[in-house]
This record gives structure tokens, C-alpha cells and sequence, in this order.
């Protein structure tokens, strides 16, 4: 039986580029859907990283494009910490 492995995250990220730009020409339910998990997973890789102190909220919402207010206001949301204290 053979092992599954996730492509490098240039790959990943390489395809999450291009489903953006094929949603924003044609939206699609699926496609969204798709960028959507893409974001969502992106937002707990980070999160991760910020609880175990590895990044700042600021650089979390760097990464996501959006503010640190946006980033504050998304992990509220979901229940999420705010702090890594």
C-alpha cells in the first residue's frame, strides 16, 4: 500500500492561484467551494503557528490579505483564542 503525500506548498499554492482566477472569470459553486477550504485550511495552518507563539496576529492576517481586525474578528467567529498568551 502506498503512502498519499500533499504536493509542495508552491504546488499548492500555484493551484490555489489559478482556481482564484478561474472563480473571479466564471464563478463557479464548486470552485468557490474549493477556494473557500483553501482559505479556511490557510487560517488554521496559521493559527497554529500563532498559538504556539511561531507568528503575530499581524503576520497571520498578512498572510490571508486581509487586516489584523478582519484576522480578529474571523477567529472570533470560529471560537478561536485572539491571544497566544
Amino acid at each position: 500500500m502506498s503512502d498519499i503525500t500533499a504536493p509542495p506548498p508552491e504546488v499548492m499554492e500555484e493551484i490555489g492561484a489559478r482556481l482564484l482566477q478561474e472563480a473571479e472569470a466564471r464563478p463557479s459553486p464548486i470552485l468557490l467551494d474549493l477556494v473557500k477550504r483553501g482559505f479556511e485550511q490557510k487560517l488554521l495552518e496559521l493559527y497554529e503557528e500563532f498559538q504556539r507563539g511561531e507568528c503575530s496576529l499581524g503576520y497571520l492576517a498578512e498572510q490571508l490579505g486581509i487586516s489584523p481586525w478582519e484576522a480578529v474578528h474571523l477567529l472570533e467567529e470560529r471560537g478561536l483564542r485572539t491571544t497566544n498568551l
